[in-house]
């Protein structure tokens, strides 16, 4: 169907032109046809009995002359014997008969009349939009209810009958008209994405969030559910299939949309007080049996999404340390037996170690202070072993300090010209230096020294470490620089 306004294609089920607002008749809008009809008719009626009364009385006169001779003109013998009585008869059956076809045309008329009122979409949907528009959506729902009646697969007249019981306040009322509609296959997806989306709209202001997750479960329409899956909490996607594996399993948690995923291991049916899924899990050597589920930020929880996993692999010995925790006076070399095939990597900040974590390489200076290791050793196939805990504290009995130690650095590069003031800046740079504790270390026939690493600061505040090392004597405090000979052997140059 075209707009016989603009000539633009009317989409079907549509009652108005989308290009220039037009409304389309579905059944012509007649009535001033039918009030014309009815003028004509009763003014042709009129003429007609007009005309035949002249004719009449023409006609008389025409006889009244030519009596004259004694016969009226074309007047046969046996008319002018023909009784007053019947040409009467004649007369009334006429009437008799125009009458009653101007009776018939009228009711015709008036029954046209009803049906168009009683059974036409445009004419029951024109009555609603002014009833809508003086607010009494009461009569416009009624019309609409009407025209629905007459033409159930008009999505605007079920989107329109919906609007006005959601402005009269009738929320559910409008939420139950349009659920009506779901799943018609003749929708359009623009008729289709409005109907969700106003039912969405009046579900997430009561906070019927389930309903919203149930209504968008049952939709089969893959866009509008892409649409609106921010309201959908769908189970969690698992990275591998449920199996056996000779290798270790790096198993990541999918959700649709924004939310938490909680997880068990043990099969047990995991809820807000579960581990919360933060990363990929790494499943080892053993059985799981991964069960997760999805609460998404509306607090719809979704079902829960189990799989099993097998992982058939050793576990490697794990490292041992022979230095054992506790309280340290003087600094011990902390060194680690490293397992067969396997690789040892640690931690002091008491997250757990894996193959990201500092590796060991060498016997490790026992830092000052408390101080917690965690070792962990780590075969090929990325097996890890038990973890191995040691806690030690490391006091020294002298009264050089590690602050006192960057302090007397600072004054040893000032006094050599190294450094233009106390502060650490220089003159051949933009910024300053600082200075920052490192470790401890016994350097062979001299005494345990603070080792400091040197950075340049920015004004920003950047800071970028360079080349020099320097080392202070934790007894005496005395400054060096401290250098590597080409054997890896370490050496001092004094700054005194």
């Amino acid at each position: 169907m075209k707009c016989p306004n603009c000539g633009c294609e009317i989409k079907e089920g549509h009652l108005y032109c989308e290009t220039c607002g037009t409304e389309i008749q579905m059944v012509p809008d007649f009535e001033p046809e039918i009030e014309n009809s009815i003028m004509e008719t009763l003014s042709n009626l009129a003429e007609g009995i007009r005309g035949k009364n002249r004719a009449e009385k023409f006609q008389k006169g025409k006889n009244a002359r030519n009596r004259k001779d004694g016969k009226v003109a074309g007047e046969t013998d046996e008319s002018r014997g023909l009784p007053v009585e019947n040409r009467w008869k004649d007369r009334k059956w006429v009437l008799v008969s125009l009458v009653t076809f101007i009776v018939a045309t009228l009711v015709i008329v008036f029954a046209a009349v009803y049906m168009y009122r009683g059974y036409s979409v445009p004419y029951q949907t024109r009555r609603a939009r002014a009833y809508a528009e003086s607010g009494d959506y009461a009569k416009a729902i009624e019309c609409l209810e009407r025209a629905r009646g007459l033409r159930s697969d008009i999505a605007e007249l079920v989107l329109l009958e919906a609007d006005y019981c959601y402005q009269s306040g009738d929320k559910e009322r409008a939420a139950d008209i349009l659920l009506t509609l779901v799943g018609k296959e003749y929708l359009e997806y623009e008729d289709k994405e409005k109907l969700y989306e106003r039912i969405i709209d009046i579900y997430n202001e009561e906070d019927r969030y389930e309903d919203i997750n149930e209504l968008l479960i049952s939709c089969t329409d893959s866009e509008i559910v892409n649409h609106f899956q921010q309201f959908l909490a769908l189970p969690p996607e698992f990275g591998y299939e449920s199996g056996s594996y000779d290798e270790v399993v790096t198993l990541t948690l999918s959700a649709n949309t924004a939310g938490t995923i909680y997880y068990t291991l043990d099969g047990s049916e995991p809820d807000e007080r579960s581990r919360i899924y933060t990363a990929p899990l790494l499943l080892e050597s053993g059985d799981y049996q991964v069960t997760a589920v999805f609460i998404n930020e509306y607090g719809i929880r979704s079902d829960s999404a189990r799989n099993w996993y097998v992982i058939n692999l050793s576990v490697p010995d794990a490292p041992e340390v022979p230095v054992a925790s506790g309280d340290y006076d003087t600094p011990v070399k902390i060194e680690v037996i490293v397992p067969e095939g396997g690789t040892v990597y640690y931690t002091t900040n008491g997250a757990t170690p894996d193959a990201y974590s500092q590796q060991y390489t060498g016997p490790i200076a026992m830092p000052l202070g408390r101080t917690n290791f965690k070792f962990v050793a780590i075969s090929e196939e990325g097996v890890s072993s038990e973890i191995v805990n040691r806690s030690y504290s490391l006091t020294l009995d002298t009264d050089i300090t590690v602050t006192r130690a960057v302090n007397i650095i600072v004054d040893a590069l000032y006094r050599r010209r190294v450094l233009s003031d106390l502060q650490g800046h220089s003159y051949g740079i933009e910024g300053k230096y600082v200075f920052k504790y490192d470790s401890i270390v016994e350097i062979p026939n001299l005494g345990y020294y603070y080792i400091l690493n040197e950075y340049v600061e920015d004004n920003s505040g950047n800071q970028t470490k360079t080349e020099r090392l320097y080392a202070v004597e934790v007894n005496t405090g005395a400054p060096n620089r401290l250098i590597y000979d080409e054997n890896g052997k370490m050496g001092l140059i004094p700054l005194n």
